[in-house]
């Protein structure tokens, strides 16, 4: 991925959208079809084959001249299909939704109910993956010969040593470190005050519950927990552009080292 993360070509706003449903002037039926009977919170007002407007739910309409009385898009309303989805969340922090132009012409609509689509998931994932493989080549570099060791406790090393010992016996090629754990890495990480100010920019006690909550968030998206429980108790925009910054800082390292072991 070379010198930063480059997550943003991996999925975009087209991949968590929905087509927006759409209505011309004269389909008073279709529109309270789709706000009655299919229970939509906004649909499109086109002209001439094309939308122009929305309509909300909650607002009355003059259906004899509903032009009148339809919302006019904002420019802070639009994106294009190709934004990167991470753009695009952070986005639905400030909008509820978001109105997605392919071709020059309105086609879909992101919500914030779209954040439990699985491309979402499998974003916030692998930023938090690519994360703990960099810390662990980080930590391999600047701890040869597993010195790393004698700062874990003795439980954390004997399952990584398990881990190692089942790789090993499978003839793939691994290395003791990447055996551990992401809270392994991330206590390696905040134990050593030179990795915590190069890194982290943190306070011990800031980079403790920094990374639990990063774990925490990880183990919700391993087991399919619903991430608007996460996204109303922490911020996991923030959470993962932090990640983000510290990854790209080791992954930009130059020789890193450490006074003591």
């Amino acid at each position: 991925m070379g010198k930063n993360i480059a997550f943003n070509q991996f999925f975009t706003a087209e991949d968590i959208s929905e087509p927006l449903a759409s209505v011309a002037s004269n389909e008073q039926w279709k529109i309270e079809d789709y706000f009655e009977n299919k229970n939509y919170d906004v649909i499109g007002y086109e002209e001439n084959d094309r939308v122009i407007g929305y309509l909300e739910i909650d607002k009355k309409y003059e259906f004899t001249n509903l032009r009148n009385t339809v919302n006019d898009f904002s420019i802070s309303d639009l994106i294009t299909n190709n934004t990167n989805l991470l753009d695009c969340l952070k986005l639905l922090k400030i909008n509820t939704r978001l109105f997605v132009i392919n071709k020059s012409q309105i086609v879909s609509i992101v919500t914030e109910s779209d954040i439990q689509k699985p491309a979402v998931r499998m974003l916030f994932f692998g930023i938090i993956t690519f994360f703990e493989s960099k810390v662990a080549e980080l930590i391999d570099e600047v701890y040869p010969d597993d010195e790393w060791v004698p700062l874990l406790n003795d439980g954390r090393i004997i399952a990584a040593r398990k881990i190692y010992k089942g790789f090993v016996d499978k003839n793939q090629e691994t290395n003791l470190i990447s055996c551990t754990q992401i809270c392994d890495k991330t206590e390696l990480l905040y134990k050593s005050e030179e990795l915590l100010k190069e890194y982290v920019d943190m306070s011990k006690t800031g980079a403790k519950s920094f990374f639990r909550s990063i774990e925490g968030f990880r183990n919700a998206l391993a087991h399919a927990e619903p991430l608007t429980l996460w996204s109303e108790e922490k911020d996991i925009i923030e959470l993962t552009d932090e990640l983000i910054i510290i990854t790209e800082k080791v992954i930009n390292r130059k020789t890193a080292t450490v006074t003591e072991v």
